[in-house]
């Protein structure tokens, strides 16, 4: 090699391996596949006699698990352990049904005012909070909850609805499209904004961005010390979070035509807890696989009324004792062990075994 192209290798540095990149790993055939039974999926369920019924019940997990994912990305991966993410999905269902409710617009048109007053929400949220530490955190967010309950409940009649909600809020229109076929279109509405909340979160994961914030949640004082701005981060993966709960806020809202104050109760926040960690904590497919888990068992749960939260209760008890990290970690490590190829790489994800005080912030 000549001294002049020594030189030139120098300036450039070493040559990045786009092999080692982690969303490389997955395979195009796999996203290829689930998308296209994504696709496929309507078709082949309305010609079941519960067809329709179990349309609904994907549409409730495409945005169950966008609200868990996100909760997840800020919690799980972020160690900022904020109690407002079902107020930022009501201020995003609030904003796009006041919108269409009060002042008349199109549906498709005021959903997307949902995920930009859920990000301004967030932002008032987290300027003051992401510069706390412990559990002064978790009680700020839990007041900023309490305090969008109260103001959603007793605020002007155009958003309160008189103390229950708005309870007749326009709901999506597809021209002459009725019965099963409006399902349909519901249906891919729904799964598109799950496949672009799942793909945003996938590449902000796999990113400098996700490293900088892993890295805080796991040594707070060596990632400030390696130049790490812990503030702005923080903030920004706040509002990551936000955008994609307050989308799914407005969609749930012009679904079931209209928002009510049930939305505050404490169980929807159990249930999202639930999903995270039954799924796995601080991982990217733990909350989808919870918020599966979660919806299928509602369905045999609703049966036994008041004790639903105790059977939860349980099962979280459960996996707490036996599968500290999540089903999805138990799966994965079962795979690899005995069904992966002997050149898989082992899996990427090292979720954290448990909250810790230096991760509080």
């Amino acid at each position: 090699m000549s001294s002049d192209a020594a030189v030139a290798a120098t300036r450039a540095g070493p040559r990045l391996d786009e092999a080692a990149a982690p969303w490389r790993r997955v395979s195009v055939y796999t996203v290829g596949g689930v998308v296209l039974a994504g696709l496929l999926a309507p078709l082949v369920l309305t010609r079941l006699t519960i067809g329709a019924y179990l349309l609904t019940l994907l549409i409730l997990f495409f945005m169950q698990a966008v609200v868990a994912q996100s909760w997840n990305l800020i919690m799980g991966y972020g160690g900022i352990y904020s109690f407002a993410q079902v107020a930022l999905f009501a201020v995003g269902g609030w904003t796009s049904g006041v919108l269409v409710h009060s002042l008349g617009w199109n549906p498709f048109l005021a959903i997307l005012f949902s995920p930009i007053v859920a990000v301004l929400a967030a932002l008032g949220i987290g300027l003051p909070t992401l510069r706390l530490r412990g559990v002064y955190v978790v009680l700020l967010t839990l007041a900023f909850h309490e305090l969008a309950r109260v103001f959603a409940v007793t605020g002007p009649r155009f958003i309160s609805g008189g103390g229950y909600g708005l309870v007749s809020v326009g709901t999506f229109q597809f021209g002459d499209a009725v019965g099963d076929q409006r399902t349909i279109y519901l249906y891919y509405v729904a799964a598109l904004i799950f496949a672009i909340a799942t793909f945003v979160i996938w590449r902000v994961i796999h990113s400098p961005l996700g490293v900088a914030v892993t890295a805080l949640r796991d040594s707070e004082t060596y990632a400030v010390s390696r130049g790490i701005n812990q503030f702005g981060i923080r903030l920004v993966l706040f509002a990551i979070s936000a955008f994609f709960t307050g989308l799914a806020g407005g969609y749930m809202t012009h679904y079931n035509g209209g928002i009510s104050t049930t939305v505050f109760d404490f169980p929807r926040i159990i249930d999202l807890l639930a999903m995270i960690v039954i799924g796995g904590w601080g991982t990217f497919g733990g909350p989808i696989l919870g918020a599966g888990i979660v919806i299928g068992l509602d369905q045999y749960l609703v049966a036994i009324g008041d004790y639903r939260a105790l059977f939860l209760g349980l099962i979280l008890a459960v996996i707490a004792v036996f599968a500290p990290q999540g089903l999805w970690p138990l799966i994965r490590g079962v795979y690899y062990k005995y069904l992966a190829p002997e050149s898989a790489p082992p899996p990427l994800e090292a979720p954290p075994t448990a909250p810790h005080e230096g991760g509080l912030s």
